[in-house]
């Protein structure tokens, strides 16, 4: 298999020679690179493909988000998602989602600003893309992981299954991910 950098826009074989794959495109018979990476000539099926060296970001099923709680609806959280976990990319497409109520908790959910508040920082897992991106905090490891004091706006201390403001001494209800107030570290 032959390897070499091509750049977007660059011609890379016709249609007759090889059958476009991955990060090319063909017009008029002829193959082109979409973008920056290495070109790679399959000689035995007859393939050309570029392989970008850290393409973008494109949330799919499955993948880990962390995001920003930015509204909170009576059915429905809707998240500012700022990265995917494990990628050094900002995310291209859609970057807003939703955690419907029936996906915040395993068991029964009443109230969806008892479990997550505005501002609230969560991880959670993308669990569809099309229509429209949807995700669930289902699971120990998924839930709130930094949290401010609804009164005076300091940061909440996790003291067992509730959050603690140690300033005005209130209490508070999450869904508290199992590694909250250490887990912006590990990202």
């Amino acid at each position: 298999m032959k390897k070499r950098l091509v750049l977007p826009g660059e011609m890379i074989g016709t249609s007759e020679e090889f059958l476009p794959g991955e990060g090319t495109f063909e017009e008029n018979g002829k193959i082109f690179s979409k973008n920056v990476g290495t070109l790679e000539i399959n000689e035995k099926e007859r393939t050309v493909n570029v392989k970008t060296v850290n393409p973008p970001v494109v949330l799919k099923t499955g993948d880990i988000v962390v995001g920003t709680i930015r509204d909170v609806k009576s059915m429905m959280a809707i998240v500012d998602i700022e990265k995917a976990v494990g990628k050094n990319r900002r995310i291209t497409g859609e970057s807003t989602g939703a955690i419907h109520i029936s996906k915040i908790a395993s068991g029964y959910v009443k109230d969806v600003g008892s479990e997550c508040r505005m501002n609230d920082i969560i991880r959670a897992k993308v669990i569809q893309t099309e229509p429209s991106l949807q995700l669930s905090m289902v699971g120990p490891e998924f839930g709130v992981l930094r949290a401010v004091c609804e009164k005076c706006r300091m940061p909440l201390e996790k003291d067992g299954n509730k959050l603690f403001c140690k300033h005005c001494e209130r209490t508070e209800t999450r869904k508290i991910a199992n590694d909250y107030g250490t887990a912006e570290q590990k990202l």
